[in-house]
């Protein structure tokens, strides 16, 4: 029997505890309901319409829910409220919005800006680019979060953003120095939901300086941190942070069941809200080969992004498009993907999204450098994008397939390329011919899809085969 589907009243209701803990993931679940409703329900709950157009937003459907917008009456609450939370809303318009809402002191306080990403300049909106004006304009930024969200918690919420920034800027020790505080700041306040953000970008911070060990001791921190508060608009994303954590790792059994239990189906629900879930997947789908997947999702992403001004997932897009193509071959093609990339790292300061890309991203770095010239700022990623390749030299590799056993025998061999030994010094150790020794050479080869030696090295050391 087919469970019945809450009326108009009941979801109006629902909109209405909205911050109570309905949350977006809420209005996502009664989808089937609010595109149910008939015109004489709207009428008569007119505050319905906002979970229809939440739902219109999370689809991708950007027309459909500015028509959503236009059934309240232009410069009223739930007008300027929709208005606020529209992918479309340039960042003038946003600010422009606030600042109207303030002289009519419309109540706006929690407006949830965070979700869909685990991060708060770059959650529903793309504020990415106000990065450089955090330090310049520290009281007037203050004051607006005032407005958006509690008063006590707003100075802890602007150092947030302010270390978001640094991070990006690939200034770590102010990120990691703003967060420390912040943390502790966010674990006394009423506003803990920040704190789940903070957490996700400290463990960011210290991936970034080489401390993997301690990054993975906030994945727990997260998890209790989302027990004590109930399931919340980026709940979903706790999963896949801790599998995007464990590619740098190399954990392939957590990354592996995550894709196989718990990554979105783009081709059933396809939600923005999941955009954060789509980048990971488009990982998995790399590390697995499945490149004609990644093409799939990227380019159906890419519209929606571009419609919404995302200029830094659309940065992201097209660094992992760029991996993907250049595994596969498609080498011209990588580096049209990576110079897309490259002008918004370059226009904005996003340089983590090209380093935190490691070992991965460095070799389309160093094609791209052959062809183009090897700029001051093309020097200046590679030696970042380097440094994570050293590292975490498992992130992003492709696990081996589980019959790719590797013999004692072939371990050795490995062993004796790394320390330099030569194919007739190998024959005379296993007192075997040469032809012997270059047979087992193409079956690990095979095995670690390498084309020489240094590259079944350097491949065997980030697995920790040898």
């Amino acid at each position: 029997m087919r469970k019945k589907l809450p009326d108009a009243e009941e979801l109006a209701q629902r909109i209405h505890n909205f911050f109570d803990g309905y949350y977006l993931i809420g209005a996502r679940k009664d989808k089937e309901a609010f595109f149910a409703l008939e015109e004489e329900d709207l009428k008569k709950y007119p505050v319905a319409i906002c979970g229809v157009f939440l739902n219109h937003v999370m689809d991708g459907d950007l027309d459909k829910a500015w028509k959503d917008v236009q059934f309240f009456e232009d410069g009223s609450f739930h007008n300027i409220a929709l208005k606020l939370v529209h992918p479309q809303t340039s960042l003038t318009d946003f600010i422009k919005l606030v600042n109207l809402m303030k002289e009519r002191k419309m109540p706006v306080h929690s407006l949830v800006l965070s979700a869909g990403r685990p991060f708060l300049l770059n959650g529903v909106s793309d504020f990415t680019r106000l990065g450089p004006f955090l330090e310049k304009k520290k009281d007037l930024f203050i004051e607006d979060l005032k407005y958006i969200y509690d008063d006590s918690a707003a100075e802890s919420i602007y150092e947030l953003c302010l270390a978001e920034y640094y991070y990006y800027q690939n200034r770590l020790t102010d990120a990691e120095v703003t967060l420390t505080k912040t943390i502790e700041r966010f674990d006394m306040n009423s506003e803990r939901r920040f704190l789940f953000v903070a957490l996700y970008l400290q463990s960011k911070v210290l991936i970034a300086s080489g401390k993997i060990k301690e990054a993975g001791m906030f994945i727990p921190n997260i998890k209790n941190f989302v027990k004590e508060e109930g399931v919340q608009e980026f709940s979903d994303n706790i999963d896949a942070a801790e599998a995007f954590f464990a590619l740098y790792d190399g954990n392939f059994d957590i990354v592996a069941k995550w894709f196989d239990d718990k990554a979105p189906n783009e081709y059933s629900d396809f939600n923005m809200l999941d955009l954060y879930r789509y980048m990971m997947k488009i990982r998995c789908y790399i590390i697995y080969k499945k490149y004609t997947a990644v093409i799939a999702l990227v380019e159906r992403l890419r519209p929606l992004l571009i419609a919404g001004h995302r200029e830094m997932d659309l940065c992201e897009l097209d660094i992992l498009l760029s991996i993907s193509f250049f595994r596969s071959g498609e080498t011209p093609l990588a580096l049209e993907a990576i110079e897309r990339a490259l002008k918004f790292v370059k226009r904005h300061g996003y340089y983590r999204l090209i380093a935190d890309e490691g070992y991965a991203v460095l070799s389309v770095l160093v094609a791209y450098s052959k062809e183009k010239g090897r700029t001051p700022f093309i020097k200046s990623l590679t030696v970042m994008t380097r440094k994570m390749s050293v590292d975490h030299p498992k992130y992003l590799c492709n696990p081996l397939n589980k019959e790719s056993k590797f013999t004692v025998m072939e371990v050795t061999i490995l062993t004796m390329l790394e320390q330099g030994k030569t194919i007739e010094q190998m024959a005379g150790f296993f007192f075997i011919s040469i032809s012997a020794i270059k047979f087992h050479l193409k079956k690990i080869y095979r095995k670690l899809d390498a084309i020489s030696a240094h590259q079944a090295v350097w491949e065997a050391r980030r697995l920790g085969i040898i």
